[in-house]
């Protein structure tokens, strides 16, 4: 994948979290074993059939990440 605002080749890795990944429309304070509240999505995207590891790719010129949340990554 090229990286959207440089244009190099980004490197693919994984985002790893214990209670999963999710992105919110809201700040939330972080429980133990963390829920979905209304407005979040899971970023869960079928690595192996770990719902705690996301696909990412990282460019480091830009100092940016990118997350494929579909099913499967490119």
């Amino acid at each position: 994948m090229n990286c959207p605002y440089c244009g190099k080749e980004m490197q693919l890795g994984y985002i790893q979290s214990r209670d999963g990944v999710t992105w919110s429309d809201k700040e939330y304070a972080v429980k133990a074993l963390a829920t979905l509240h209304p407005g979040s999505i899971s970023l869960a995207n079928g690595v192996g059939d770990k719902s705690n590891v996301v696909y990412a790719y990282r460019c480091d010129d830009c100092k940016k990440v990118i997350i494929d949340y579909s099913k499967f990554a490119d």
